[in-house]
């Protein structure tokens, strides 16, 4: 009798064994989608963020006027070769003026692609929010919305390895609704993110007026993204 109650519990420790690998083997796939999803959170937020603090924004676009201005004293065009020659220096035939506003378009190409990139944090940030607690489905539904008010009917920007979580592949974007039992387990998802401990790659590096950089915890990140007047 002994023995066949020690083959039963031996029986039973394998098999929990075995659940217990199949699972880790399933949560560990959840965890590397998320990390993928917070790396490229990060890359948008240091792109959105790489122009500097507002007063450096507003130095440098005063500076740019001031070279869009007509010259009080232009050099004349004569008089270039024999200055260049004598000086070393170089000049731009076209003038300063031509110089700054390329600059300038530049530049608004630059706050462009900015705004672009925040735009993709911010909805990363929000999926993420929702995964992390479980909620395939309210995730789901954000792209579901985003996607019906686009006059294309394109869906938002989903960063890779969300997409797999929520189940993108399987959205029809006409009938504005995903596949039954598309995206992620939620039991899973929440354990992974309980076991692993997400948000664990988020980073947010915030310069101050006096130089110094404050760097934030994941989950102030997020605050920090929606409280900027970005």
């Amino acid at each position: 009798m002994f023995e066949f109650l020690v083959t039963i519990a031996a029986g039973l420790m394998i098999g929990l064994v075995t659940v217990e690998g199949i699972i880790y083997v399933k949560a560990k796939r959840i965890a590397i989608l998320l990390v993928l999803a917070e790396r490229d959170f990060n890359m948008h937020v240091a792109s959105g963020l790489a122009h500097g603090g507002r007063l450096q924004r507003v130095e440098e676009r005063k500076d740019w006027n001031k070279m869009s201005l007509p010259l009080e004293a232009p050099i004349p065009v004569d008089m270039v070769p024999m200055i260049r020659n004598f000086a070393n220096l170089h000049f731009n035939q076209a003038g300063y003026e031509s110089v700054a506003h390329k600059l300038i378009a530049a530049n608004e190409k630059e706050w462009a692609s900015k705004g672009t990139a925040m735009g993709k944090a911010q909805m990363t940030a929000f999926l993420l929010r929702e995964l992390y607690a479980g909620n395939v489905k309210a995730a789901q539904q954000k792209i579901i919305a985003e996607t019906r008010i686009n006059a294309e009917r394109k869906p938002p920007y989903v960063a890779p390895g969300i997409d797999v979580l929520v189940g993108l592949d399987s959205f029809d974007t006409e009938a504005l609704r995903f596949a039954p039992h598309a995206g992620a387990e939620r039991w899973l998802l929440r354990r992974t993110v309980r076991y692993w401990g997400f948000p664990r790659n988020i980073r947010w590096v915030k310069q101050n007026p006096d130089g110094t950089k404050t760097f934030f915890d994941p989950w102030d990140a997020f605050g920090q993204l929606y409280q900027q007047n970005l």
